[in-house]
């Protein structure tokens, strides 16, 4: 694996993070150099992940691979350690995501940007989220990027204050900590189960579980459907 692709995967979270903490620190006086720096790091975070897209499909003697990039943070090996894992479907929903960030950035510079305060960062978190829950090799670090952006969701979602967008918000609030609980409640029975929660594994050990422990395993991975449903 060429050197610089095996460190592009944090690289789609590291990009967005310190991009929106350094916004929180410029404020919204310098609205100009935020809009740049939100531009940057929306475009880097595209090239890198267009780089991983296309090494996860490269053509390798005229046939097509399935490449997987795995970086495990601080070398601390799974499933000890966090890991993150882009394959061609995690590159393509970075892709995707990068695209319509994009998007979006460009749609907001009409108005929105300027309805209310930390509007920036608080975009770079729901990009980091997003991106690191594509990423994530895990159950537990999914449940961790999902939070991650649905706060900093609930701060757009109050964008610009107002009556209306304060009583709207705490129906999405609590739709969305219900699916919260019911994700933390079913990642728990899993592991209970299973004594992981690395996906890799996962997928080894669903197949040889006992009889007894299938029900509860099957119980388990309908409610965490459940609750990804609601968040969705």
């Amino acid at each position: 694996m060429i050197d610089y692709i095996g460190h592009l995967p944090i690289l789609s979270v590291i990009i967005p993070l310190f991009a929106g903490a350094l916004m929180v620190v410029t404020k919204e006086k310098r609205r100009g150099l935020n809009t740049f720096i939100s531009f940057a790091s929306v475009l880097a975070q595209l090239l890198v992940a267009a780089c991983l897209l296309i090494y996860t499909s490269s053509y390798l003697e005229h046939e097509l691979t399935n490449n997987i990039v795995v970086y495990l943070l601080g070398n601390w090996q799974a499933p000890v350690g966090i890991v993150l894992v882009a394959d061609q479907l995690a590159a393509l929903m970075l892709c995707l995501t990068a695209f319509l960030g994009v998007a979006a950035l460009i749609y907001s510079t009409a108005m929105w940007n300027r309805v209310g305060i930390h509007f920036f960062p608080l975009f770079q978190f729901i990009l980091m989220g997003l991106n690191g829950a594509f990423l994530t090799g895990d159950l537990f670090n999914l449940f961790v990027f999902f939070e991650v952006f649905l706060a900093a969701s609930y701060g757009l979602l109050l964008h610009g204050s107002g009556v209306r967008r304060v009583s709207s918000s705490m129906l999405y609030v609590t739709v969305n900590m219900v699916g919260a609980s019911l994700l933390l409640i079913s990642i728990s029975m899993i592991y209970s189960i299973t004594g992981t929660l690395n996906l890799a594994e996962l997928a080894a050990k669903a197949g040889a579980l006992k009889a007894e422990d299938r029900l509860l395993f099957e119980t388990a991975c309908s409610i965490l459907g459940v609750a990804f449903l609601v968040k969705a």
